[in-house]
């Protein structure tokens, strides 16, 4: 058995501070004569803890901490939904089978949703949601749009369930490029907001509810009637000197800090005028080993909101770090970067919104692949792949944890003693990552990319049961039935690649876009059925999973995904070049995963021409497949085509 307690990091500098207590005023007044001494940073081996007046002290501490001028060793630190099966259009290409995530595209089967972004290059560039319903041909009609209640938000993304629309948005003004020089700038406290949309009516919607939160969103998810959303804050303090040198500024400092009331350093939600505490300050758990010279100034917060019920809204708190959420049917975790070398997760239960455990592997998650792949909940244990960048070469590992109590325990890793072969040869990175069932899927890249197969019937004892060796890598990788799997990334150059035996001298070009099938039926010896590759081409899905459209019905599989490439314009008069220009379409895919001979089957390209000069960015394409027909969204327009007939493409819309 391999055992680790949860380690979490605190900010790089600590204090001691009177404890205060809880609500929304400090009537003990604080005095000193000089300022506190400062504790260099440490680590703590444990578990949270809910405590009102350790939780007191340890927030405030780190708050002044956070003012301190710092060293250059010191580091801050359930209604079940419709399945997506039982429908004949596609929906939001999710990580886990029933948890919703937020995208810039929802389709109820007869209306779209389309978060209609701002123009840096338009005067009226207020974000808003395009409302387009479909005719008995097919095409669409457009209706009035939805406008937001605060005109400088941003939509990051959308849930629509039953009769709601959710739109989820931060506070990012973008500014028309000729009025930019002549703004004022102004300092503002991270905002991000809520508004619940009745589209019972399409043509007619009406708001429901507008919440705004204080602080920053680190990402939403959606299970049933229920929308959750976890967020970070760090309390500003107007009077806070920043980087005090003397004495009499760190000492005005402390006093501050300790005489300013407990709501005031909470995050408040905002609705209908009436500001509301989420949590009060004693409530938020802490390291359970913090001395009284330990602090941390951010706060982590998970809330619950019923869509069907807005009012209806629970949350809880925490003074941890998070870059990153991942969530099953049952459990939320939410993982830190541990001083670059190790994670941390803290699990959050579903059923009750209570913390439940943390916990802590060796090596960190990464950004060369999706780390939202990199964690998998199965049947009661957490399974992570990891990199460790401070080895030489770096080393990849698959670690499995389990709740005791309030720790997540490592019961198994992967490589060890007995399963000594390691993930990846030497010098090559994590590229993609797909954990089904019992079964893990990782590829790693240098100069070729080798699939590997990992086996988890027995989660205490993974093993590797087989390899492929194949040019160029994937980034993404989707299931199939019938033990296939898609595989979507870069060809490299083969010319590039060394021969066995040749010194490696430089990383290999790559050449274009690659879409893989997988046969994996025989996991010790995984094959390539076939590969298709765009020339000078990339599809979006290879960073950005939620650009890939997948419809599916008795193994028969239909996929969409947008494709960016670019190529050379030729000048009005056919005479010479003009200029490089971007090409932008939408590739159409299809797999019967029941075939005796599975083949991967290209049936054309959606092309969508701009309406203007500007250069519109394909990261935010998306795409709706509807039985035969199918909804090619690039920027704020959309085009239409039948799947048998792509060329023939009517819009924009």
């Amino acid at each position: 058995m391999y055992g680790y307690k949860a380690v979490i990091m605190l900010m790089s500098s600590a204090v001691l501070l009177a404890a205060c207590g809880g609500g929304s005023s400090n009537d003990t007044k604080v005095t000193q004569n000089k300022p506190p001494e400062v504790n260099q940073a440490t680590g703590f081996a444990g578990s949270l803890v809910q405590n009102a007046a350790k939780t007191e002290r340890y927030i405030r501490n780190g708050i002044y901490a956070s003012a301190l001028p710092q060293t250059d060793s010191e580091q801050g630190g359930v209604v079940a939904s419709p399945s997506a099966d039982s429908l004949n259009y596609s929906t939001t290409n999710t990580i886990e089978s029933g948890v919703d995530e937020a995208d810039r595209v929802k389709y109820d089967g007869d209306t779209f949703y389309l978060a209609n972004y701002a123009i840096w290059s338009q005067e009226k560039n207020s974000a808003s949601v395009r409302v387009l319903t479909r005719n008995e041909d097919d095409t669409l009609t457009s209706l009035p749009d939805i406008e937001l209640a605060n005109e400088s938000d941003n939509i990051i993304g959308m849930y629509r369930h039953q009769k709601h629309l959710v739109a989820v948005s931060t506070q990012t003004q973008i500014y028309p490029i000729g009025a930019i020089s002549i703004l004022p700038w102004e300092p503002s406290e991270p905002k991000f907001s809520l508004q619940f949309f009745d589209v019972s009516n399409p043509a007619d919607v009406t708001s429901v509810q507008h919440i705004e939160f204080d602080g920053s969103l680190l990402s939403t998810r959606r299970i049933g009637d229920d929308l959750y959303i976890a967020s970070s804050f760090v309390p500003y303090l107007e009077q806070l000197i920043p980087l005090p040198s003397s004495d009499a500024d760190k000492l005005a400092n402390y006093q501050y800090v300790s005489n300013t009331a407990s709501d005031e350093l909470m995050p408040n939600m905002y609705s209908n005028g009436q500001a509301t505490a989420l949590n009060e300050l004693g409530e938020c758990y802490v390291p359970e080993a913090a001395t009284e010279n330990d602090g941390y100034a951010q706060i982590l917060t998970v809330t619950r909101i019923n869509i069907n019920q807005p009012s209806d809204i629970q949350s809880m708190c925490m003074s941890a770090q998070a870059y990153m959420l991942y969530m099953s049917l049952d459990s939320m975790y939410l993982a830190s970067n541990i001083e670059g070398r190790q994670t941390a997760f803290h699990k959050i239960g579903l059923t009750d919104l209570s913390y439940q455990a943390s916990g802590v592997v060796d090596g960190v998650l990464g950004w060369r692949s999706d780390p939202l792949f990199k964690v998998d909940e199965s049947e009661g244990y957490l399974r992570v792949v990891t990199t460790d960048y401070s080895n030489s070469p770096s080393t990849h590992h698959l670690s499995v944890l389990t709740q005791n109590g309030n720790e997540l325990e490592t019961v198994a890793t992967l490589p060890n003693q007995n399963q000594s072969e390691s993930i990846g040869k030497p010098g090559e990175d994590v590229y993609a990552v797909r954990f089904i069932d019992d079964q893990a899927y990782i590829v790693t890249f240098e100069t070729i990319d080798p699939l590997y197969v990992i086996d988890l019937t027995d989660n205490t004892a993974p093993s590797i049961m087989g390899s492929l060796e194949i040019p160029g890598f994937s980034s993404y990788l989707h299931p199939l039935e019938n033990g296939l799997l898609l595989g979507i990334g870069q060809q490299v150059s083969m010319e590039d690649i060394p021969d066995s035996g040749d010194v490696f001298i430089a990383p290999p070009t790559t050449s274009g876009m690659k879409i893989s099938l997988f046969d994996i039926r025989d996991a010790q010896n995984p094959v390539e059925l076939k590969s298709i590759v765009v020339s000078d081409a990339y599809t979006p899905v290879e960073f950005n999973y939620k650009a890939l459209s997948v419809l599916e019905e008795e193994g028969h599989y239909q996929f969409a995904l947008p494709v960016e490439s670019w190529g050379l314009s030729e000048s009005e008069n056919g005479t010479g070049i003009d200029e490089y220009v971007s090409l932008n379409s939408l590739m159409l895919l299809e797999v019967d995963s029941n075939s005796l001979t599975p083949d991967l089957l290209w049936r054309g390209n959606v092309g969508a021409l701009n309406a203007s000069d500007d250069y519109i960015y394909a990261g935010e394409d998306r795409s709706i497949i509807h039985a035969q027909n199918v909804y090619y969204f690039h920027g704020n327009q959309v085009w239409q085509a039948l799947w048998s007939n792509p060329a023939n493409v009517t819009g924009p819309f």
